[in-house]
């Protein structure tokens, strides 16, 4: 099953078709475009039920996350064709950077291996329960702001990628951030903390500044790092900010950085925002987060071997 994203930013009619031609010679393809989020959850379910061997996501990490949705627990593999704006994911699984590249790994015999997912349960401020499942990277507060900040001018973002993203966190950061006060609570093992915003790091790099990692500390997580950010005035944000390109941001003042986390909770005095995979979710009053190894199955080069170009 091939879900594209018609409205993803490098996505073209010309490469879906040639795509499609390439996957029909070694694979019998059914290609649907979804109307909606909810409607790509649903495709790939269904793509499920009726016994697929895997389901494909052209686009970017919006319709990637979707589709993920509705594999997590199950044995259908996801395969990407990357055509967004970052393509996070795809990076991290070593995928090629153009989608038609990456469409050639599926006629050969690329691997299929487990991956990690972070599975939320969250109370929403509307009275609704949800359960969802990050692929790369998940966050309350701070972080998801800058995303829904960044969503506001989603055609900047097409054309700018990750340059927009920098400029939205500084701008926020100057209107909004580095007055606010802690609001959230975060809890894991014993240890708790309050502050602006939590993210959690189970990959071993996730940004959506372009080429820019973005690790929490020098070692990858195992099996998930938290990073909570009490507060940010301005005298700690030059400091961050040279930490943050060194992984060592737990060495600021007033940033908390746990390592060795298997699961987490999250309270939220008053509701905020949760972004998963760079998904606005909805705003929450509370979450429980947990590190689910071998969730998914995902057709991606072995990662000991060399990346393909």
């Amino acid at each position: 099953m091939l879900v594209a994203n018609p409205a993803a930013s490098q996505f073209t009619g010309g490469d879906h078709r040639r795509i499609v031609q390439m996957l029909d010679r070694s694979h019998l393809v059914e290609s649907v475009w979804p109307h909606s989020a909810a409607d790509a959850r649903t495709i790939a379910a269904d793509a499920v039920t009726a016994g697929f061997d895997g389901v494909i996501a052209m686009g970017g990490d919006g319709i990637v996350h979707q589709v993920a949705q509705s594999l997590v627990g199950t044995d259908v593999f996801l395969a990407v064709l990357p055509a967004g704006t970052t393509n996070v994911f795809a990076r991290q699984a070593g995928l090629p950077t153009k989608p038609v590249r990456a469409a050639r790994l599926l006629t050969a015999e690329v691997p299929v291996r487990a991956w990690p997912v972070v599975t939320v349960e969250a109370e929403l401020a509307d009275g609704s329960s949800i359960a969802r499942h990050a692929v790369f990277a998940a966050g309350v507060g701070l972080d998801a702001d800058i995303v829904a900040a960044a969503e506001t001018e989603p055609y900047r973002k097409y054309w700018f990628g990750g340059l927009h993203y920098a400029r939205t966190a500084l701008g926020l950061y100057w209107s909004d951030l580095r007055k606010r006060r802690p609001t959230l609570t975060v809890e894991a093992a014993g240890r708790s903390v309050r502050g602006i915003g939590v993210m959690a790091q189970f990959q071993s790099t996730f940004t959506y500044f372009g080429r820019l990692p973005l690790r929490f500390s020098p070692e990858d997580p195992r099996p998930m790092a938290v990073l909570t950010v009490e507060r940010l005035p301005i005298r700690r944000l030059l400091s961050l900010l040279w930490h943050v390109a060194r992984s060592t941001p737990g060495e600021v003042r007033g940033v908390r950085v746990w390592d060795d986390c298997e699961r987490f909770t999250v309270e939220a005095e008053t509701p905020a925002r949760m972004e998963m995979d760079g998904e606005l979710i909805g705003s929450l009053t509370s979450a429980r987060f947990e590190y689910r190894p071998d969730a998914l199955w995902v057709a991606a080069p072995d990662p000991t071997e060399s990346a393909p170009p």
